[in-house]
């Protein structure tokens, strides 16, 4: 890790080792501004070396074990993840394969050794990740701590926040529906190649409606890519409170693109990257109703 920093820095940063979360946080708030916290790095060597600062402290989580953690809790009906816990784990951890969904979502980001590498944390802090708006979909929470103690907040309240590198991401928390009510989840994106590492755009959602086929919640986000992640929130309202027959898929398609602030390159416009989210989103709600 040290012979990757040396060569983003003609003075190499000094590297610290804590052995736990307190000690970790401890020397963000001594350090401050001087310090970061590093694990994977896929992402900061990538901001290092176009431009981005080194910081004079490297703060290495690579000891934290308890980050790495993956755990279900059935009486709560919730996931636990360790920040740390590589993008590849889908291939080998026996919970996370009991969830396709989340399975599906991991697969998706980056190539192979980008994955092994990289951490399911650093793709939220970095805050371009293509998990930010799969998980605002699934009313993930984050999962904090700094010397103050420990907070928790859904991970779109968060996004919508002043970054704060004060605070240790430890665990990210995904709710999982326990009543008797019908849902949805669905994740798809959309990349120039099935490896490309960024991709065009990702489209998350969930959906839950009642036994009569009314919508009674809707989460839909959008990202990817170099779109910044976005819940519809307009489209959202649309649709809840209706049923199949209820719904008019011409608005909801002009709705979402109206809705969605999207990215242009020199490869994509942002009137195609619209359309793309429009189509993906009115495909999923018409395949579900389909079943009915």
């Amino acid at each position: 890790m040290s012979n990757q920093v040396d060569t983003l820095s003609a003075e190499s940063p000094v590297i610290l080792m804590p052995t736990s979360i307190e000690k970790a946080v401890e020397l963000k708030s001594h350090y401050g501004l001087n310090g970061e916290f590093v694990s994977g790095a896929t992402l900061l060597q990538l901001q290092w070396l176009n431009g981005r600062k080194t910081p004079e402290q490297i703060i290495s989580l690579e000891q934290l074990t308890e980050l790495k953690s993956i755990q279900f809790d059935q009486h709560k009906g919730e996931l636990s993840i360790g920040a740390l816990t590589p993008l590849g784990s889908y291939q080998t951890h026996k919970i996370l394969k009991e969830f396709p969904i989340i399975c599906t979502a991991l697969k998706s980001i980056a190539a192979p050794g980008i994955r092994n590498r990289g951490t399911i944390g650093g793709n939220i802090m970095g805050r371009v990740g293509d998990l930010i708006p799969f998980l605002s979909a699934l009313s993930a929470k984050l999962v904090f701590q700094d010397v103050k103690g420990v907070k928790q907040i859904e991970i779109w309240d968060w996004f919508q926040q002043t970054s704060n590198s004060d605070f240790l991401l430890s665990h990210i928390l995904i709710p999982l529906d326990r009543d008797m009510l019908e849902s949805h989840t669905f994740y798809r994106k959309v990349g120039r190649r099935e490896t490309f590492t960024a991709a065009i755009l990702t489209v998350s959602g969930k959906i839950k409606w009642d036994e009569e086929g009314k919508i009674i919640n809707a989460k839909l986000a959008v990202g990817g890519g170099d779109n910044k992640p976005m819940r519809l929130e307009k489209t959202e309202q649309l649709i809840i409170g209706r049923n199949a027959i209820h719904l008019d898929w011409k608005t909801i398609f002009s709705t979402v693109a109206e809705e969605f602030v999207a990215a242009e390159d020199a490869f994509v416009s942002s009137s195609y990257r619209k359309k793309v989210a429009a189509n993906l989103i009115v495909a999923e709600l018409q395949s579900q109703f389909a079943k009915e």
